[in-house]
């Protein structure tokens, strides 16, 4: 019965059975030795380990299956930043770090947060992959390695007042001008680097804050003292004006009597006037002439 089963069952010859393989290696080799770059990107060949100098441009190329690798670099800008741990998430950087710790000349400690832009060149890019490695290591070996460098040592030739509140472009344009040679040197492009924030210990900044508030009492006080100045020169000028002005008066009546009759008809039509008797010179006494209001029960 074993046998008549045997017989039943189809024979499949070595050949086939050997050629199944054979497609699969033949697929494997087809899809292995082609490659597609995208747009912004190049790729770089290497044969058995070994980078051939080949550089593949954006659009579909063949490779050696099985032995050929391509490496592939950005040529459009890259971004490595550095950012507290709890504002990573919400960062579009390419690659993200830590804050650079360092001290100030006065010996402060600061954290600093800062934006490097930059790319890799074409023509370098077999240069690249030979001496550094692939794109992360790149960025580990000259991006990350000089610029933390750089932002630790540059600032500690800064008071921590001149980094509070003066100009922070005086200190990122000279850690963008040391830093910029670096790149050029391994062939890397430096578009720009930018700080975007210095942290500052509280107990400084608590420091910074109570002197602020000292110097505005200061000013303040200045301010009041000044005023009070002014009002006192102010009424003295007002004294003098009006003893001038008295003084005029004085000598104007004493050469024309008639203007004391003049004064009392102005005082007759000023509803604010304070005057209440009033004597009128003439050819002779006139009465006096009381101007108040009469008090009931008088």
């Amino acid at each position: 019965m074993f046998e008549q089963t045997r017989a039943r069952m189809p024979r499949i010859s070595i050949s086939r059975l050997l050629l199944v393989p054979v497609v699969l290696v033949v697929i494997m080799g087809f899809f292995g030795s082609t490659t597609t770059i995208d747009a912004g990107t190049v790729g770089v060949v290497k044969r058995l380990g070994r980078v051939t100098g080949q550089v593949l441009d954006p659009g579909f190329h063949v490779i050696l299956p099985f032995i050929d690798r391509v490496v592939i670099y950005n040529t459009k800008d890259i971004i490595y930043e550095t950012t507290p741990v709890d504002k990573q998430a919400a960062s579009k950087a390419n690659y993200i770090d830590y804050p650079v710790d360092t001290t100030t000349e006065d010996g402060q400690q600061v954290n600093i947060c800062y934006s490097i832009r930059f790319r890799v060149k074409r023509s370098e890019a077999p240069r690249i992959a030979q001496e550094l490695g692939d794109e992360a290591a790149v960025v580990e070996k000259v991006v990350k390695f000089h610029s933390r460098v750089l932002c630790r040592q540059i600032p500690r030739k800064y008071k921590a007042s001149e980094l509070y509140t003066g100009d922070i472009t005086v200190v990122q344009d000279e850690i963008l001008q040391q830093m910029r040679p670096l790149f050029e040197a391994k062939g890397l492009v430096l578009d720009s680097l930018g700080i975007r924030e210095i942290t500052f210990s509280s107990d400084y900044i608590d420091a910074i804050e109570q002197k602020q508030i000292e110097k505005e009492q200061v000013i303040t006080e200045q301010y009041r003292a000044e005023q009070a100045k002014y009002r006192k020169e102010a009424t003295i000028t007002e004294a003098e004006g009006e003893a001038e002005s008295i003084r005029i008066m004085g000598a104007a009546l004493r050469e024309s009597p008639d203007m004391v009759q003049l004064e009392f008809v102005r005082s007759l039509r000023d509803p604010e006037s304070k005057v209440k008797v009033m004597v009128v010179p003439g050819e002779g006494v006139l009465p006096l002439l009381y101007l108040g209001t009469t008090v009931e029960g008088e």
